[in-house]
């Protein structure tokens, strides 16, 4: 008897869009959890009703909601889904792949250059990596996206088993030409100059607090969409940035940036390694945890070359 030839699922990637579309009901969420533009939700979702011939969601200022096919669709999806997710993670911890959720900056600034020692200490260990916008610890099942993470922050991320990986120390950047056009020498200076970050201004605020200074709300600011993003941009001029000190060594050496203060601050802020509540760690993820803790322990300082501590 022969096999029937396997029914071709179209428009997968559109499916996955509609999936969490369907379970925020909100574009924006949709796309900030899948690490893609709100343009590129509307596409694939109106891609999506285009070949189906139907109107999956209803749209307002308030949001999306489903239309009755919208229900019935996403309903079968998100058990498709499943399934799909259950058989990749028997494969994977059976094959002893792990995935790992990354930032761009420490993986290119730190976890490159660590990676050997890994590799030479379990050879047989596969690495799957991807990147995110620092909301691993926010996905509403960061399981499914990887089973480790690194998160900048403060920590607290309920329901995570959290490493603090070391303490971190902030400096304030800009580019010498920056500096040159806005006189930054004291604490004061900042608010007359355009804050760089990424996410919120929390570590902003942090630092304004402790140099008891007040952070106004209309104090001239820019988010950008990632560390590299906002390390280029304060190269170029567009502003002035706080980043963990040992992270642009490089930039204040040759010259590329320059640090007003010449000096670092202490900070709540770190980099950290998170999982996920799962049912079982496997055995290759826990491996790797040990690793990083240990190598993170017992790498050399991070912040040996820093510009002098604040006294």
């Amino acid at each position: 008897m022969e096999t029937p030839p396997m029914r071709m699922i179209r428009n997968i990637k559109s499916v996955q869009v509609f999936s969490l579309a369907a379970e925020t009901g909100n574009v924006t969420r949709a796309a900030q959890l899948l690490n893609i533009s709100q343009s590129s939700v509307s596409y694939h979702i109106k891609k999506l009703e285009s070949d189906l011939g139907y109107q999956l969601f209803h749209r307002s200022k308030q949001g999306l909601s489903l239309t009755e096919e919208g229900i019935d669709l996403a309903r079968h999806v998100a058990k498709g889904l499943e399934m799909i997710q259950i058989g990749i993670d028997r494969v994977q911890t059976q094959a002893g792949t792990i995935r790992i959720a990354l930032l761009p900056m420490f993986s290119s600034r730190w976890l490159s250059a660590q990676l050997g020692s890994l590799i030479e200490q379990y050879p047989d260990m596969r690495l799957s990596m991807h990147n995110h916008n620092n909301n691993y610890a926010y996905m509403p099942d960061p399981g499914n996206f990887a089973d480790v993470g690194i998160q900048w922050g403060t920590g607290g991320w309920k329901g995570f088993e959290v490493h603090r990986l070391w303490p971190e120390r902030l400096t304030l950047v800009c580019s010498p030409a920056y500096l040159e056009n806005h006189s930054v020498k004291t604490p004061t200076d900042v608010t007359r100059c355009t804050l760089l970050h990424v996410d919120d201004t929390g570590m902003w605020e942090e630092w304004f607090a402790l140099n008891k200074v007040t952070l106004e709300r209309n104090q001239p600011q820019m988010m950008l969409e990632d560390r590299h993003f906002q390390l280029s941009s304060t190269i170029n001029g567009l502003g002035i940035s706080l980043f963990a000190s040992w992270v642009v060594q490089e930039e204040l050496q040759s010259g590329a940036l320059v640090s007003p203060f010449n000096c670092s601050f202490d900070t709540s802020y770190a980099y950290h390694l998170i999982l996920p509540p799962l049912k079982d760690t496997s055995y290759a993820v826990r491996q790797f945890r040990d690793w990083l803790l240990q190598s993170g322990s017992m790498a050399e300082n991070p912040h040996a070359t820093a510009p002098e501590d604040r006294p």
